[in-house]
């Protein structure tokens, strides 16, 4: 059967080229100027509320407050790549959901529902919804290849934990892993932290 990922937005590792890969220390935050006026980019967007528009936001609307304090991230983002996996087991799709099991064990979260799918003639997509955000894993056997993003908050989790345990259980030649914070302090520049396991 013929490889479909791209028509649904996946692609192999060979098609992806240099300019899809954003260096970190390019990526810029875009800032929201005010409720009519938003600056997203280069670009203004305005805000028009229509006559016909009967929606009350007040009861969704955020307040700030005490609870909030921008200075303290909610949570840690991970994005693990793998590379020199064998084969087999990125197409594995009963080993791939007991992977994604195990690394929310590891991460001390709550894994709250799994979903996955495989792809024809291979490559599989699973994700782990957990209570603390979510665990996803994407494979390219055909390049022995593993994108993971473990996202947890909550002082308890241990996202790297889990990104410790996929690099084994996967039998990764090769990796990348990066570590960033989410929701901390605005910073227009955010740094990721790139380290190795």
């Amino acid at each position: 059967m013929e490889d479909w990922r791209s028509e649904v937005g996946m692609g192999s590792v060979a098609e992806l080229k240099d300019d899809v890969c954003v260096d970190v220390q390019e990526v810029s935050v875009n800032t929201i100027k005010s409720t009519h006026g938003l600056q997203v980019g280069s670009k203004k967007h305005h805000y028009h509320p229509s006559q016909e528009q009967t929606t009350d936001h007040s009861s969704t609307e955020i307040t700030s407050g005490s609870i909030y304090s921008p200075e303290v991230p909610v949570g840690v983002h991970c994005i693990l790549e793998l590379y020199e996996c064998p084969l087999e087991l990125l197409n594995d799709l009963e080993f791939i959901k007991k992977a994604l099991q195990e690394a929310a064990l590891q991460a001390k979260s709550t894994l709250l529902k799994q979903i996955e799918f495989q792809f024809q003639p291979q490559g599989v997509t699973a994700l782990a919804l957990l209570a603390e955000s979510h665990i996803s894993i994407h494979t390219w056997p055909e390049n022995g290849y593993l994108a993971a993003d473990v996202f947890t908050c909550g002082e308890h989790s241990k996202p790297v934990e889990a990104c410790r345990y996929l690099i084994d259980a996967f039998q990764s030649g090769k990796h990348t892993f990066m570590k960033m914070p989410r929701g901390g302090e605005f910073s227009p520049n955010p740094q990721p932290k790139i380290e190795i396991l």
